[in-house]
């Protein structure tokens, strides 16, 4: 009982103090130069754009009037114009457009055939005008891999699509 008695008086101190604290050199900036309040400087999470379990029609739903064909030939496009880098998603060394082309010539990146976008984005919250922006940064292009019976494993990275700033 008397662990329990400190646990409860030190933990509102504790809990107060990590409140006051000065923020970490990593947190996002309070504002940019618009205005906007910057709520994520880096946030990152996937979507799958092509449902691979055809039984969940809540996945079919969220994705019913995404143009997966348009897409993906914007974001190859966007590489092989020179308005956007090519990462190697292992290594972080730019994969030049004309390496990118053989490797989807090769078969190694089928456009049919990607199933998932990680983006890296920076979040943004304009009080005065009620709105949120977020700006892509980034997004990992992700084919799905299937074992020997045809089942679902999981998803491979193949390369990051790097935007202009």
């Amino acid at each position: 009982m008397h662990n329990k008695t400190l646990y409860f008086l030190f933990f509102p101190l504790i809990a107060f103090s990590a409140c006051n604290t000065p923020s970490s050199p990593n947190a996002p900036s309070t504002s940019s130069s618009e205005g906007n309040v910057v709520v994520a400087d880096t946030i990152l999470y996937p979507v799958d754009v092509i449902n691979l379990d055809t039984i969940n029609t809540w996945a079919t739903r969220r994705i019913r009037n995404l143009n997966h064909k348009k897409m993906t030939d914007l974001l190859f496009e966007a590489v092989y114009s020179g308005k956007a880098t090519a990462m190697d998603y292992y290594n972080d060394d730019t994969i030049p457009a004309e390496k990118l082309r053989e490797m989807e010539a090769s078969g190694k990146f089928n456009r049919n055939q990607l199933a998932q976008l990680q983006f890296e984005e920076t979040w943004q919250i304009a009080p005065n005008e009620g709105t949120m922006t977020k700006k892509v940064n980034s997004v990992l292009l992700a084919w799905p891999v299937f074992d020997s019976k045809g089942n679902f494993q999981a998803y491979q990275a193949g390369f990051v699509i790097e935007f202009k700033p």
